[in-house]
């Protein structure tokens, strides 16, 4: 039982969470096991498959696979048979064709040595131990446009999407590969066979409305935060701003919000979250980076990012030259022992994960009122890494 008179449980706010039931993805979760029923009932007769998975960040994407997977390892098991789920988030385990393999092989058969095998030797490899083993694979890519937008091979498609091709003499013990993105706009980063391969009609991932996100801030509430600590008018108000055309229905960003009113909350000793606190942490917390950005960023990056908020702090402005950031960079990279050091390449990562923004080619910023609580997170991420 928690002490805190505001938390139940504050990892039931973690976007990790997944609940035992999710609001308003039923049906895009009955069609996932309807097109991978044959696949625990007549293994060895099931067509390979490569769905995509399509919508904007923080709508249910992800949990919704992550859910489907557990349950389609269940069938697996009623049916005598192993299904291995192998997840890989390409923003954080990509960067190219060998690192996606061998963290693959290392994820489903780590008993497996993958030193000194070139990233086509791992995968057959990988192939012919599920064959011999009688072992099932359901692989999961997610943020798949985060890798071709790093790597101009788009090979890694061409590879996954035939992967029931590489040895015609055995049957393909890999049911699936799932593709997840925010858009269809990673189509035109790989070429017509590919994309005929892959298929152009992708499951599409609606934002939810915002009664739709109000039904789930009311379960998660009741999960995370004791009797009385959030009431209606809160569930409203967060609805509202998650709703907005900013935030485009982010659930994540709603439980962000939940999460840091009621750190705040418990801070001032109050026993329940006013509106009041979330307006001042919706005012700090601009959507332009979460807890869970900052925790998922290399070490360079959030180096990168100090960078910015020092040179912020010291000019008391929300766009700074790009020299100057360089030389803090550079400054903290040195004091962190960070060897290899490509400024210009975080930076544009960073611009293009919308974390920070550019004025003018030389100036660049973030919003600013977020300053007096990012720069201890960033100091506390950075040394985790």
């Amino acid at each position: 039982m928690s002490d805190s008179k505001i938390f139940l449980d504050r990892s039931k706010l973690s976007p990790r969470y997944i609940p035992d039931e999710l609001h308003h993805r039923q049906e895009e979760m009955s069609l996932l096991l309807t097109i991978f029923k044959d696949s625990y009932i007549k293994p060895d007769e099931f067509l390979f498959s490569t769905p995509q998975i399509v919508g904007r960040s923080g709508i249910g994407k992800t949990s919704t696979i992550l859910k489907f997977s557990n349950t389609l390892e269940s069938e697996f098991k009623k049916s005598g048979l192993t299904l291995k789920v192998a997840y890989i988030n390409l923003k954080l385990q990509g960067g190219n064709k060998y690192a996606v393999y061998r963290f693959l092989l290392e994820k489903i058969a780590p008993e497996l040595p993958s030193q000194g095998l070139s990233a086509e030797e791992m995968l057959r490899y990988l192939l012919s131990y599920l064959y011999e083993n009688k072992l099932y694979t359901l692989i999961i890519l997610d943020e798949i446009e985060f890798l071709l937008r790093s790597n101009k091979d788009s090979g890694i498609i061409y590879d996954f999407t035939r992967l029931n091709e590489f040895d015609l003499s055995k049957h393909c013990n890999v049911i699936g590969v799932i593709f997840i993105a925010r858009s269809t706009e990673f189509h035109d980063k790989i070429d017509s066979s590919e994309l005929s391969t892959l298929g152009r009609l992708p499951i599409v991932f609606l934002p939810y409305s915002i009664e739709q996100i109000s039904d789930i801030l009311i379960t998660r509430s009741s999960e995370s935060f004791n009797a009385n600590v959030v009431g209606t008018d809160i569930i409203d108000e967060v609805s509202l701003i998650t709703t907005s055309s900013q935030l485009g229905g982010d659930v994540r960003y709603a439980l962000d919000l939940l999460l840091y009113a009621g750190n705040l909350a418990e801070a001032n000793g109050s026993d329940r979250i006013t509106l009041d606190q979330i307006r001042k942490v919706h005012g700090y917390n601009k959507p332009s980076i979460t807890i869970e950005d900052l925790k998922e960023l290399p070490k360079s990056h959030l180096v990168t990012l100090m960078a910015i908020v020092k040179a912020q702090n010291k000019r008391k402005k929300q766009y700074i030259e790009l020299k100057e950031i360089r030389n803090y960079a550079l400054e903290l990279a040195d004091e962190h022992k960070i060897k290899k050091f490509e400024f210009e390449d975080y930076m544009n990562d960073l611009l293009d994960r919308k974390i920070i923004e550019m004025k003018s080619l030389k100036e660049i910023g973030m919003n600013i009122t977020s300053l007096v609580e990012l720069e201890p997170l960033l100091e506390q991420q950075i040394n985790k890494k």
